[in-house]
């Protein structure tokens, strides 16, 4: 469990309401750390279309390598012998430290928390909203339609546009 108050970063869009829970493994590859696990959690939210708060449940699965601080990643390209296929005349792929996609650490405690982070970021709504058949607010007067309706006109053209309502109707009759 990681407290709302150790959760920093998801911006004022969204508040961790309680402690998010984070479940997972950790696997010695030998020369790294492979974390797999999910995190869950329910954030405050502002309705995209009502502009009222509402609350999310927010699931995320993730996949970390950590490998300790200092230490150089195992070219296993380099060690393999070549097979029959169609790769087999290109030269083997070595690692170096811009190619190599695991975070560091050091002792004996993995830091989870950017991790989830990120994870929980990329599974947040872009547009969250209230309810699926929220009606959202009148664009003229504000109004939420979901609470009352309002006296405004569906929708105004523009005049520029407006010629092409009369498109597709028949053509008055002449007298």
């Amino acid at each position: 469990m990681v407290p709302p108050a150790d959760l920093k970063g998801f911006g004022p869009e969204a508040r961790p309401v309680g402690s998010v829970r984070v479940r997972g493994q950790v696997t010695n590859t030998g020369d790294s750390m492979l974390v797999e696990g999910q995190a869950q959690g329910e954030f405050a939210m502002t309705c995209a279309r009502c502009l009222r708060p509402m609350r999310a449940p927010v699931t995320a699965e993730f996949q970390e390598r950590f490998r300790r601080q200092g230490a150089r990643p195992v070219d296993r390209a380099a060690d393999r012998r070549p097979e029959t296929g169609p790769e087999l005349g290109d030269p083997p792929v070595s690692l170096d430290d811009d190619q190599d996609d695991a975070r560091s650490y050091h002792g004996d405690w993995l830091n989870l928390d950017e991790a989830v982070r990120e994870a929980l970021l990329l599974h947040m709504p872009m547009k969250p909203v209230c309810a699926p058949d929220c009606r959202g607010l009148c664009p003229q007067c504000g109004t939420n339609l979901n609470e009352a309706a309002c006296g405004c006109e569906p929708e105004t053209v523009d005049p520029r546009l407006a010629v092409l309502r009369e498109w597709g109707k028949p053509p008055p009759e002449a007298d």
